[in-house]
């Protein structure tokens, strides 16, 4: 192999190796992954289990999981334990402070802020921690529907795009993996109430 037919080995070699050992994205901050688990339909669940109002729950049992701290559930079961701790109403869900109190049963510190606030967002990425957003299950990219409205949880695990995007678990949706920066605002205005952001590591 001469000198010129290596260099252009090299870039392509760099190339298949990015190709099949899963590339990298290139985001501006990240906190960590929150696996999807889905609300509706865990591993596990049972013909008495029903997640219609388990967004937050499916979000907690998420970050249990990514941390080690499943306790050998199944994804259902899990759901149903954090529940519990976050006093989720099977009909009309789970409360800012429920959820804090499901983080901090896990061992982690928490803090929060009305609003989308993105300076405090993206502090929050940059510092490494987990971020909840309660928004508008309705305002959603996908299923937006301006007649309706419901409160939801998501979990932002990075921005991207020089700050124009986010990326996210919805627990509702595991193809819902991403929102422009306005569709994230649209959401957490959106929510019934005022929406808000929750951190925690």
């Amino acid at each position: 192999m001469n000198r010129l037919t290596l260099h252009r080995a090299v870039p392509m070699l760099a190339l298949l190796l990015t190709t099949f050992c899963g590339g990298s994205e290139d985001f501006d901050a990240r906190g960590p992954d929150v696996p999807f688990i889905d609300q509706y339909k865990p591993a596990g669940r049972d013909a008495h289990y029903d997640g219609t109002e388990y967004c937050g729950p499916a979000i907690l049992a998420g970050i249990a999981k990514s941390r080690g701290h499943s306790d050998g559930l199944s994804d259902a079961d899990l759901i149903n334990r954090l529940a519990r701790v976050a006093g989720t109403d099977p009909r009309t869900g789970t409360t800012g402070n429920g959820m804090i109190a499901a983080l901090r049963s896990l061992g982690m510190q928490t803090d929060a802020s009305p609003g989308a606030k993105f300076d405090w967002i993206d502090h929050q990425l940059m510092s490494g921690h987990d971020i909840i957003a309660e928004g508008d299950f309705y305002s959603v990219p996908g299923r937006e529907n301006p007649r309706l409205s419901a409160g939801h949880f998501i979990a932002i695990t990075a921005a991207k795009g020089g700050w124009t995007s986010y990326k996210l678990t919805d627990p509702a949706d595991g193809n819902v993996t991403s929102m422009t920066r306005s569709q994230l605002e649209k959401f957490i205005r959106t929510a019934p109430g005022g929406g808000f952001t929750i951190s925690a590591w």
